[in-house]
C-alpha cells in the first residue's frame, strides 16, 4: 500500500466544520452554508429555473405544444442519465393527455444526434424535438431540424463548443450567457428544473407531490453519471434516495427484487454500482429501449419482463467488462503503456459499448488517464476517462484536428476518429498529457480529511457525520487517520482469502477494520506492534447492535522514535 498522505491543514475543532471547510463548502464556522447543507429543504434550496439561459422561451413553447395537443419528440441519450431524463419528461407530458414519441440511438449509432433517430421522429408527426443529454454540439444536424420546420429544444449539461447549435433554446448551465448559480446538474437534472418551470404553469398536472415522487428517476441520473454531489445535485440526490426507498414505480420495484437489493436501504452506493449499471446494461450491449420502458411501464408483467432483461444484460456485461480490462492491462504491461502520463489502447475484438467502465478501472489502477478505442472497420470508437487536474475534453479540443467528433465532460468523455488518424491522434494526446500532468500527479495517494485520536472515533460522530450524506464526487466519504493503535489481532477473510481484517485495542476497547482486496504479505504485520492507519469509520448494525468499521485504505508501522516522541 503505502499511498502518498495529503493530510488537509487542521481549520476547526469541529470534525463536522472541518470536513465541510475541506470540501469547500463553507468558508467559516458561521456560513450559513452550513444550515442549509446539513439540514436541506426542498421548498427552499433550489434555485429559480427561470435563471436557466433560453428558459422562457422554451417553456413558452412547451406550453403551446401541450395546450394544442402537439406531438412531441423525445431524443435521449442511451445511459442512465438520458434514459431516466426520458423516462421523467414521458411521464409528465403524459399527464396532459399526450403520446409523445421516443428515440434512444444504439452505441453502434454513435452518441447524440443520426439522420435515423430524427427522421423516425420528424416522420411521426412531431413538430417539437426536446434532446435530453446531448445536443450541445450538434451543429449540422441541428440545421437539419430547422429545414424540416420543426422546433428543436436542447436540454444538454455537456461542455459546449466554440459554436452552438440552431435551436429554438438551449438549455445548458455550461453555455457562456448562463446565469444560472450552479453549472453541474446532471442531464436529467436540467430537465427536471424544466418540469418546475411547467408546474408554475400547469400546479394541477405537475404540482409538487409530482416532482417530489420522480425525484427517483432525477436521483438515479444523478449519482450514475458522477456529476459533483453539492448544492442542486445534494438536495436531487439526498430527497431522491429518500424517494427511491419508497418508489411507486412499478419497474424500479421489480429491478430491485431481481437485484436483490432491499429497498429500504437503497444509499448511494446501491445507485451507482447496482442500479445505475443495470439500467445502463441494454444500451451497452444492445438497445436501452428495454430499461425506458422498464421506468415508465404501469404493466406489472411487463415490469417484471423487463427487469429480468436488465439482470440478464447486466451479468453480460460484467463478463465483457473482465475479459476487457484483464486483456488490456496485459497488454498494458506488455508494451509498456504506462509509462506515458495517459494510456491509449484499441482492439477491434473490444464492445464499444463497455469500454467505457473499463477506462475507469484502468485510471483506478493506473492513475493516470486512460482512452479506450474499440475498432469497427476503418472507424474508431473511443471513451475517455481521467483523473482530478487533467481536462480530458480540454485535451480533446487539442487533439481535434484527427477527430470526427467529441464530447462530455472534464473527467469523461466519448470520442470518433478514422482508423488512419489513429497514430497521429495518439501521439499528439500523448504529448499534451505529458506537458500537462506532473509526475505528483500521477503518484497513488489518498486526501485525509483530519487527524483524530482513538477515543474520538464514537458513533455519536459517526452519526453526525451522516447527515453529510449522500457521498460522491464533491463531497466524498471522510477519511480520517490515527497514529499509534496498537495491533491486537490480523487475518485473512473472504473468497480466496482476498480481504485482511485487522483488530486494535483502544483505551475503550477495540477497533475493528478491514482492508478489500489487499496487498499485503500478512506476516509482515506484527500483533502488539503500533501502526499508524488511514480508514473510512463507518457504522454497522447487527442483530440488534451498531459497531463502529474501519475500511483501511493504507496503514504504515510506528517507528521506535516515532513511538517515543507520541509519549
Amino acid at each position: 500500500m503505502n499511498k502518498t498522505w495529503n493530510i488537509k491543514p487542521k481549520k476547526f475543532d469541529d470534525p463536522i466544520i472541518q470536513l465541510l471547510y475541506n470540501r469547500g463548502i463553507i468558508k467559516n464556522a458561521q456560513d450559513p452554508k452550513i444550515e442549509s447543507f446539513l439540514n436541506p429543504e426542498f421548498n427552499r434550496d433550489f434555485f429559480d429555473p427561470g435563471l436557466l439561459p433560453n428558459f422562457d422561451k422554451a417553456i413558452k413553447r412547451l406550453q403551446t405544444a401541450i395546450d394544442g395537443g402537439e406531438k412531441i419528440g423525445i431524443y435521449a441519450d442511451y445511459d442512465a442519465d438520458g434514459i431516466p431524463g426520458a423516462a421523467l419528461l414521458f411521464r409528465a407530458l403524459q399527464k396532459f393527455g399526450l403520446n409523445p414519441i421516443v428515440y434512444i440511438p444504439t452505441r453502434q449509432n454513435g452518441y447524440g444526434f443520426n439522420q435515423q433517430g430524427l427522421d423516425f421522429l420528424i416522420s411521426g408527426g412531431c413538430s417539437l424535438i426536446v434532446s435530453i443529454d446531448l445536443g450541445i454540439r450538434e451543429i449540422e444536424f441541428s440545421k437539419y431540424i430547422k429545414k424540416k420546420n420543426v422546433d428543436l429544444i436542447i436540454t444538454d449539461h455537456h461542455e459546449p463548443g466554440d459554436e452552438l447549435p440552431e435551436a429554438l433554446a438551449i438549455i445548458n448551465p455550461k453555455i457562456s450567457s448562463s446565469k444560472y448559480p450552479f453549472k453541474e446538474l446532471s442531464g436529467a437534472g436540467v430537465i427536471y428544473k424544466v418540469l418546475q418551470g411547467l408546474s408554475k404553469i400547469y400546479p394541477k398536472m405537475i404540482g409538487e407531490n409530482f416532482l417530489k415522487w420522480n425525484l427517483d428517476l432525477v436521483a438515479i441520473s444523478t449519482i450514475s453519471d458522477v456529476v459533483p454531489l453539492i448544492s442542486e445535485n445534494r438536495l436531487i440526490a439526498k430527497f431522491g434516495l429518500i424517494v427511491l426507498r419508497k418508489s411507486k414505480n412499478l419497474g424500479l420495484r421489480q429491478l430491485y427484487k431481481v437485484s436483490a437489493i432491499n429497498q429500504e436501504k437503497i444509499d448511494a452506493y446501491n445507485v451507482g454500482f447496482q442500479i445505475g449499471p443495470r439500467i445502463n446494461a441494454p444500451g451497452r450491449l444492445d438497445h436501452a429501449t428495454a430499461s425506458f420502458n422498464l421506468l415508465v411501464t404501469e404493466d406489472i408483467s411487463e415490469a417484471e419482463e423487463n427487469a429480468r432483461h436488465l439482470q440478464k444484460q447486466n451479468e453480460e456485461r460484467q463478463l465483457q467488462m473482465d475479459k476487457i480490462f484483464n486483456d488490456a492491462v496485459t497488454y498494458i504491461e506488455k508494451k509498456k503503456l504506462a509509462e506515458n502520463k495517459i494510456i491509449i489502447i484499441k482492439d477491434k475484438n473490444w464492445a464499444k459499448g463497455v469500454i467505457g467502465p473499463v477506462a475507469s478501472q484502468l485510471v483506478e489502477k493506473y492513475n493516470r488517464p486512460a482512452v479506450i478505442l474499440s475498432e469497427s472497420g476503418e472507424v474508431l470508437d473511443g471513451s475517455c476517462r481521467s483523473i482530478s487536474g487533467f481536462d480530458i475534453v480540454e485535451a480533446l479540443e487539442a487533439t481535434k484536428k484527427y477527430l470526427v467528433s467529441f464530447g462530455g465532460h472534464k473527467a469523461a468523455a466519448g470520442l470518433h476518429l478514422e482508423k488512419n488518424k489513429f497514430d497521429g491522434f495518439s501521439q499528439s494526446l500523448i504529448k499534451f498529457a505529458n506537458e500537462k500532468i506532473s509526475d505528483k500527479d500521477i503518484l497513488p495517494a489518498v486526501n485525509i480529511d483530519l487527524e483524530i485520536r482513538p477515543e474520538k472515533i464514537t458513533l455519536a460522530l459517526l452519526k453526525k457525520m451522516e447527515k453529510l450524506e449522500p457521498f460522491g464526487l464533491g463531497n466524498s466519504r471522510p477519511v480520517f487517520v490515527t497514529r499509534g493503535l496498537q495491533l491486537s489481532s490480523h487475518r485473512l477473510v473472504g473468497r480466496d482469502d482476498k480481504h485482511l481484517q485487522l483488530r486494535f485495542k483502544t483505551g475503550l476497547g477495540e477497533l475493528k477494520g478491514i482492508i478489500f482486496n489487499h496487498d499485503i504479505k500478512p506476516e509482515s504485520l506484527s500483533d502488539g506492534n503500533r501502526y499508524d492507519i488511514v480508514y473510512q469509520p463507518q457504522i454497522n448494525f447487527w442483530n440488534g447492535k451498531n459497531w463502529i468499521d474501519l475500511r483501511i485504505l493504507d496503514i504504515r508501522s510506528r517507528t521506535d522514535d516515532e513511538l517515543s516522541n507520541n509519549q
